[in-house]
């Protein structure tokens, strides 16, 4: 197929190269404004209790975590007649905005939609939840109606009249739908930044690669393709499903990567054929059968890898694996396609000329430095395998001190003013800092004088370890005793009924009851989890949902946890079937799935040090360390770099096999594709890295991290998995590298891969 593939495209090259360069311009037009239509969510398990709660919060009870939150503060006090004034002419402004579903503040208490004209006419609510302890800050929360493009659009039209001059108050804005549109921004400003600083310095080192300026445009070329393609594809994802923002960066990147990556084998192929003295039809025939082929497993073996992520509920997980997989395989075709059509249309520019000759080694000189470094580690087998292992345990260790949790706010810079106002929102406001909901769907309080009863909840939680208070339709609680309200003191209630208090009225409806209860630690420390299962263990009256960040943290835990093992066991499963099909044996695949999981637990250990523990920040730039590593982080950059990792190891095993066909011995064999490989492999990587450390630049530490994270794994496999314990493996090995049980075997060539036959000989030379 291969083959035939490459036929076509010589026959019909300049119709091919037209095609392709009219479709990457129609993939970028259609794929323009992609960013704006994807979203930052997708670290919730669907159907959790904590994801229920959520849904009933916002669904039936209009409360949960606001979209846009507003600090306005005073100069001296914003219970001062002027400040009250502005703040109830803010609050007005605001629920007569179009989109807005209501609104709640300290001067005025919830105002629902339609109610904007009676709001704070002479009210004296004083939530003194909503007051900074200085009485310098009064919060206002806004609720918007849908979600996704819908709040950010209601979003954009809102925050000028939000944060116009209004005397004496000064307003900062932040809200998750406030903190989704500067993601979205920075995010932007990152790809850009990434593209400008990657291209540039991928077209010089290419150029410095292949010495001709043509061959070193024709990579980029094909990954402009492959990256419009992934702009394509991401449009037609959104009309589909959601898709996390951080898949345009991702996936952006790899796909030329990736496709740099693809050419690179076919062009340098080509000139080995070229070299050896092929006619050049031949010539690209035969870099298709052979590098083509390699291509075209590392395409489905990188696939596969990320189809894994399709077994994990979260959308940003999902959202990785349609994105990724269908950059992947663009960049396959792409290179499949367009580089002999290339090659047909422009032979001698591609294939010949060297504007570096002169710095290279003179012709007469050998090039074997591969060859002897694979020699050397064959002879000492066991020392290299045990110094290699030993070492990448050794980086591997800071793992054992992970802690999980989710990102927040502070994945962006730390200067970005929306983050200023979320960190001067923790500070003054700490019974907001770590909220958990706990709910009791159905059971209302003002059935049958259940208030009572609501009332004695409620101070059982408030004695609870790790409680700050509880707000609930009964009231506020702090150590077991409430806490006075002026709205309940300007109408009190009759004993056994709810106080008829505006700042409580949203905690209960048809649906139910809820309780704010909030935590004394940030929320994805160990103490806020042992507050959640103690608020979930308590004796309540009714069943109860927890909903809040931490529980959506715990939830999302505990399914990937158990989805965990079955992707990692499909993954190596399928992984080992396609190395079983290319390689045509059982322990090359094996030790495959092995040496590859050495670089992942030492890039694992790097990534606790660096971005949980906040070291070498002046090596990978400046970020917030937050304490903890995101929980999906892991998973994404397994498949990543375990993908990249694959790339390398099935050119190597696919130049070991062609040696061990014409040799029949292992130890040549070895040193033979190690030298054929080894240039190929680190200038793929050099080429990758440039266009990972590219990415590391991005303003997003999520991003940042999952390109640093890539980017070691990817320089431990060039400099220690390779050229090292592969060798000292394959030598340890022997004859078990080449055994197949009881399948039958095909003879193979030089050109079809490898060939598991007996070896005759294992001497080193």
């Amino acid at each position: 197929m291969l083959t035939s593939l490459a036929r076509f495209s010589t026959r019909h090259c300049r119709t091919v190269l037209v095609l392709a360069a009219l479709t990457a311009v129609a993939c970028g037009l259609l794929g323009h404004g992609v960013a704006a239509r994807l979203a930052s969510g997708g670290w919730t398990a669907p159907g959790s209790p904590s994801a229920r709660a959520e849904a009933l919060l916002t669904g039936r009870f209009h409360a949960g975590a606001p979209d846009v939150v507003l600090l306005a503060r005073a100069p001296d006090s914003v219970d001062a007649p002027a400040a009250r004034a502005a703040g109830l002419a803010l609050v007005g402004r605001l629920c007569h905005e179009p989109g807005v579903t209501g609104v709640d503040s300290y001067w005025t208490g919830p105002v629902p939609r339609g109610a904007c004209r009676t709001a704070g006419a002479g009210s004296t609510v004083d939530d003194l939840a909503l007051r900074s302890a200085d009485a310098r800050t009064a919060l206002v929360s806004v609720r918007l109606e849908g979600g996704g493009r819908a709040a950010r659009a209601t979003v954009e039209r809102l925050l000028p009249a939000a944060t116009a001059p209004r005397a004496p108050l000064r307003v900062q804005v932040t809200g998750h739908a406030v903190l989704d549109r500067a993601l979205e921004r920075y995010s932007e400003r990152d790809l850009l930044r990434t593209e400008l600083l990657a291209v540039p310095a991928t077209l010089l080192l290419l150029l410095f690669v292949f010495g001709s300026v043509a061959a070193a445009c024709l990579p980029l070329a094909v990954g402009a393709v492959a990256v419009a393609g992934t702009l394509a594809v991401l449009r037609a994802l959104t009309a589909v499903t959601e898709v996390s923002a951080f898949a345009l960066n991702i996936t952006a990147a790899m796909g030329l990567a990736l496709a740099i990556d693809y050419s690179l084998y076919l062009v340098a192929r080509y000139r080995e054929e070229i070299a050896a003295g092929l006619p050049q039809e031949e010539a690209v025939l035969s870099a298709v059968r052979t590098a083509g082929r390699i291509v075209a497993v590392s395409a489905a073996a990188v696939t596969l890898c990320l189809l894994g992520l399709l077994l994990f509920p979260l959308y940003l997980l999902r959202s990785m694996a349609y994105a990724g997989a269908g950059v992947v395989l663009l960049a396959a075709v792409a290179a499949l396609l367009l580089v002999p059509a290339a090659l047909s249309c422009f032979p001698r520019a591609i294939g010949r000329g060297d504007l570096f000759a002169r710095l290279r080694r003179p012709p007469d000189r050998p090039r074997d430095g591969w060859r002897r470094l694979a020699l050397r580690v064959m002879r000492r087998p066991v020392l290299v395998t045990v110094v290699a292992t030993g070492a990448l345990l050794v980086l591997a260790l800071p793992f054992r001190q992970v802690a999980f949790g989710f990102s927040d706010d502070r994945v962006l810079p730390r200067d970005a003013p929306e983050v200023r106002a979320t960190q001067e929102l923790r500070d003054g406001f700490p019974q907001l800092r770590n909220p958990v909901e706990v709910v009791l769907p159905g059971w209302r309080p003002d059935d049958r004088g259940r208030a009572g009863e609501l009332d004695a909840y409620a101070r059982r939680l408030s004695v609870l370890p790790g409680v700050l208070g509880v707000r609930t339709a009964t009231g506020s609680y702090v150590q077991g005793q409430d806490v006075p309200l002026a709205c309940a003191a300007e109408a009190p209630s009759a004993p056994g009924t709810l106080p008829r208090c505006p700042a409580l009225r949203n905690f209960t409806s048809p649906a139910g009851t809820w309780l704010a209860v909030s935590g004394t630690a940030d929320p994805y420390a160990p103490e806020s989890a042992a507050l959640a299962d103690r608020l979930r263990a308590a004796r309540a009256p009714a069943p109860v949902l927890a909903g809040g960040p931490t529980a959506q943290f715990q939830d999302a835990r505990d399914t990937l946890a158990r989805r965990l093992p079955w992707t990692l066991g499909a993954m190596a499963a399928a992984t080992f079937l396609l190395l079983l099909a290319f390689t045509r044996s059982v322990f090359l695949p094996l030790k495959a799935l092995a040496v590859n999981l050495l670089s992942l637990t030492a890039s694992f250990g790097a990534m606790v040090f660096i971005f949980q523990q906040g070291h070498l920040m002046w090596l990978v730039g400046d970020f917030t360390p937050t304490g903890t590593i995101s929980v999906v982080v892991p998973v994404i950059t397994f498949c990543l770099a375990f993908g990249l990792s694959l790339d390398y190891e099935i050119l190597l095993l696919a130049r070991i096999g062609e040696a061990h066909a014409r040799t029949g011995d292992t130890v040549r064999a070895t040193a033979a594709g190690l030298q054929a490989a080894g240039p190929l492999f680190t200038a793929s990587a050099a080429l990758v890295l440039v266009v990972l450390l590219a990415l590391a630049t991005a303003e997003v530490a999520f991003v940042k991290l999952l390109a640093v994270t890539t980017a070691l794994s990817v320089v431990l496999d060039t400099v220690t998995i390779r050229p090292l314990l592969v060798p000292a493996v394959m030598r340890l090995a022997g004859r078990a590298n080449w055994w197949l049980p009881s399948f039958p075997r095909r003879s193979a060539t030089a050109s079809d891969g490898p060939h598991l036959g007996t070896s005759p000989g294992e001497e080193l030379s």
